[in-house]
């Protein structure tokens, strides 16, 4: 144990005392992913937006229908003969919106649906957002009218509805986005730190001082991966933590509520998860690297790999939550459905159980091969 310790401490060293490796493996990424998704959000965000648009010829039907929407349309009625200047304000992007009803557009719903239907015109920029945003609400509103003037059917009047609470269908989302962006956050992060480990020291040379010493192989093996884990876990919980703390702004939800919809289980659970996969990540890393010469070698073995888990992270886009037990057994693939699980709110703990014991088993027949390979001349000093 001692030995392992001695291993773990030189790896700690070595990454702590490059200050830029450091901010650039463990601060940068989660603080870059915070600020662009919070950016995007922002824009992204129309709660409360006020939108102005002029009206020729208003109709009373239309301004009930807008109704207390948070999207507000603020209306300016002008005479028809200033048409030609709205539009031009419309392309210039003083207004958004230039909305022109018929003189008999509120008879139809008196009289009854004419043989020649009335035409609304609805002049916009779709280069503005604005503009495009406040057409989309004004031909949203028109449309609801047109189904209620036509009276076939209703669709949920009274009764009839969606089911989920809000919790739900943001869990149902995170579900299927988070835990694609976690598998990649942490393979990147593991990529950044355990190709310099070992394929960096067979480059400099330094990894044969380091079999001489009177340690032996399996605890330079146990000692390396324990350290890189680690230090890959601490990169992927600070990407993770900026992505999480964003995803609320991209829904139009808050950080508070997010938070709190989960218990401290689930986040202990995840967290287990998550190092049980880091650990199965930097193993392989460090199996691919002990076949390379150098570490730019080490990362282009690396590559089919990076493939793989990627399309694995996107499973959770595709295969439902809460499958068979025996998909717990499938590493990496297993870690994507609970964490899909936690995240939406159907957290198993048979499945958590059989993930992280399975997990384990797999990390430790992996440190028995890279045991056996550390024993071989032939790969550490490529003979």
């Amino acid at each position: 144990m001692k030995n392992i310790m001695t291993i773990i401490k030189k790896e700690f060293a070595r990454f702590f005392g490059d200050k830029r490796l450091v901010f650039g493996t463990i601060i940068l990424p989660g603080l870059l992913i915070f600020v662009l998704y919070t950016l995007i959000g922002t824009v992204m965000d129309t709660t409360d937006k006020e939108y102005t648009a002029k009206v020729i010829n208003p109709s009373a039907v239309f301004s009930a229908s807008l109704g207390t929407d948070d999207k507000v349309l603020n209306l300016e009625e002008i005479p028809e003969t200033d048409k030609d200047s709205a539009i031009e304000e419309v392309k210039s992007g003083k207004i958004d919106l230039l909305i022109v009803f018929p003189l008999n557009f509120d008879d139809v719903f008196t009289t009854g649906i004419s043989q020649n239907p009335p035409n609304v015109e609805i002049y916009y920029d779709s280069a503005s957002t604005t503009s495009l945003s406040a057409y989309n609400l004004a031909a949203g509103v028109l449309n609801g009218i047109e189904d209620v003037a036509a009276n076939l059917f209703n669709i949920n009047i009274g009764q009839g509805g969606d089911l989920s609470t809000q919790k739900e269908a943001e869990g149902s989302y995170y579900a299927m986005i988070l835990p694609f962006l976690i598998l990649t956050f942490m393979y990147s992060g593991c990529m950044g730190i355990a190709p310099e480990s070992i394929a960096g020291e067979k480059e400099r040379g330094t990894i044969a001082t380091l079999l001489v010493t009177p340690v032996k192989r399996s605890e330079i093996a146990i000692g390396k991966i324990l350290a890189l884990s680690v230090l890959s876990a601490l990169s992927a919980i600070s990407s993770f933590i900026g992505t999480f703390l964003s995803m609320p702004k991209l829904m139009g939800g808050s950080i508070g509520s997010a938070i709190a919809g989960y218990t401290v289980g689930e986040y202990l659970a995840l967290f287990a998860v998550m190092l049980t996969a880091v650990l199965l990540i930097v193993t392989l890393i460090s199996i691919i690297s002990s076949f390379a010469k150098s570490v730019k070698e080490a990362t282009a073995y690396a590559v089919p790999l990076m493939v793989v888990i990627i399309l694995i992270g996107l499973s959770s886009m595709i295969f439902p939550v809460g499958g068979s037990h025996v998909a717990c057994l499938i590493p990496i693939f297993n870690c994507v459905q609970v964490m899909s699980g936690i995240f939406s709110m159907q957290f198993s703990v048979i499945d958590f159980i059989i993930t992280v014991v399975s997990n384990l088993v797999y990390v430790a027949l992996l440190v028995f091969v890279l045991t056996k390979m550390f024993k071989s001349e032939r790969i550490i000093f490529n003979k």
